[in-house]
C-alpha cells in the first residue's frame, strides 16, 4: 500500500500539472478502483474543504461558473472517468490534498480573475521526521528536508521558473538559458540557469545558506534602496545574516551540504546545540540541553540518520560527558555527575 500511495501521489501531481501521459491516466484510474480507501480518504477531505468554501462559491457562481467548468474539464477524458472521479475532480479544483503517510501536497485553485490565466498554486509540505523528492514540471528535481515547504504556481515555466522555499532544499536544475530558475528564500533570491545547489532557510535559524555544487548562481538581496548580488562558483558557500543583513562567502566542500539527501549529516566543528536542531527535525523530537558546556561542545564527523536517535547521541558523546534521558519525544542531555 505504501508503494501504491507514493505512485498515486506522483500521478496526481503529473495530472494536475497537465503533464500526464495517456498510459499514466489509465494507471491512475486503476489505482482509484483498486482500493476503496483511496476514494474514501480523498472524498472526505475534499468534501470538508468544499463545504467551508460554499459561501465564496455561491457569491461568485454566476460570473465564474463557465470558467470553472472549463478548468475542471482539462484532465481525463469523460468517457473514461467513473462517477466518483468526475465528482472528485470537480471538487478537487477547489483544493486537493495529496497525502502519503508523511508528505502533504496541496493544489489550491485561486479563483478566476481578469487575467487570461486561472492560477493554481502547488505546495509541498514536509513534516518533521520526513523528507521527500519531487520533480517540477520542467524536470528539475528538488529534495526537501524535514520541516520544509516548497511553493510554486501554474505560471511556472512561462517566463521564469519560480519557487518559494522555507526550510532546506537541494535542487538539480534542468538547463534552460531562456527561462531562469529562481528560488525565493526569506530575504534572498537565488537565480540559476541550470545547476546543482543546496539552500537552507529555516525560519528559526539566524542565517540563510547557499552551497553550490555545480554551475553558477547569483544570490541577491535588498539592502536599503539597493539590490546587492553575490555570484557563487562550485564549492563556494554563501551565508546571509538575517539580523544585520550582511552576506559573506567562503570555500567549502559543497557536497557535504547535500548528504542529508542520502540519509547522512556531515559536520565540521559544529556545536552540539546546532547538531541538536538538525536531529530534532529529522527525528521529530525535542532535545533539551541542560548545560551551556554541553551546548558548546564541538563535533566533527558524519552521522548515519538510519540509526535510532539513541545510537546517534551515544556516538556523538565520544568522551561520555553527558547522560541522556528519554521521555517520549523529549530528550534531555545532562552533565555526567
Amino acid at each position: 500500500m505504501i508503494d501504491k500511495t507514493k505512485q498515486f501521489e506522483k500521478l496526481m501531481m503529473n495530472h494536475l500539472s497537465e503533464n500526464i501521459s495517456d498510459n499514466d491516466e489509465g494507471v491512475l484510474l486503476d489505482i482509484l478502483n483498486s482500493d476503496p480507501k483511496f476514494k474514501v480518504q480523498y472524498n472526505e477531505m475534499v468534501k470538508t474543504r468544499a463545504i467551508s468554501l460554499i459561501p465564496i462559491i455561491e457569491s461568485e457562481k454566476n460570473s465564474n461558473y463557465k470558467n470553472l467548468l472549463q478548468l475542471l474539464n482539462y484532465g481525463l477524458s469523460l468517457n473514461r472517468q467513473p462517477v466518483f472521479l468526475q465528482y472528485f475532480f470537480k471538487v478537487a479544483a477547489i483544493i486537493i490534498f495529496v497525502l502519503s503517510t508523511s508528505i502533504s501536497t496541496y493544489y489550491i485553485y485561486n479563483g478566476y480573475n481578469n487575467s487570461s490565466k486561472n492560477l493554481m498554486s502547488y505546495e509541498t509540505v514536509v513534516p518533521l521526521g520526513s523528507q521527500t523528492k519531487i520533480v517540477l514540471p520542467d524536470g528539475t528535481v528538488a529534495w526537501l528536508n524535514s520541516g520544509s515547504t516548497l511553493k510554486y504556481n501554474n505560471s511556472y515555466g512561462d517566463e521564469t521558473r519560480t519557487v518559494n522555499l522555507t526550510g532546506e532544499g537541494y535542487f538539480e536544475v534542468q538547463k534552460n538559458p531562456k527561462k531562469p530558475f529562481l528560488v525565493y528564500a526569506n530575504d534572498i533570491k537565488v537565480k540559476v540557469l541550470g545547476t546543482v545547489f543546496n539552500v537552507r532557510s529555516y525560519a528559526d535559524e539566524n542565517a540563510i545558506e547557499v552551497d553550490l555544487l555545480e554551475g553558477k548562481v547569483d544570490v541577491s538581496f535588498e539592502s536599503g534602496n539597493d539590490t546587492k548580488i553575490l555570484s557563487l562558483l562550485p564549492n563556494e558557500k554563501m551565508v546571509f545574516n538575517k539580523a544585520n543583513k550582511t552576506i559573506t562567502s567562503h570555500k567549502v566542500d559543497a557536497s557535504r551540504s547535500s548528504t542529508w539527501t542520502t540519509g547522512k549529516l556531515c559536520f565540521v566543528d559544529a556545536t552540539l546545540e546546532d547538531i541538536a536542531k538538525n536531529l530534532e527535525r529529522k527525528y521529530d523530537i525535542q532535545i533539551e540541553i541542560k548545560s551551556q558546556r554541553i551546548k558548546e561542545e564541538l563535533f566533527s564527523g558524519s552521522l548515519d540518520l538510519n540509526q535510532p536517535i539513541e545510537k546517534i547521541l551515544e556516538y556523538i558523546d565520544v568522551d561520555k560527558k553527558y547522560t541522556r534521558v528519554f521521555n517520549g519525544k523529549n530528550v534531555s542531555l545532562i552533565n555526567q555527575k
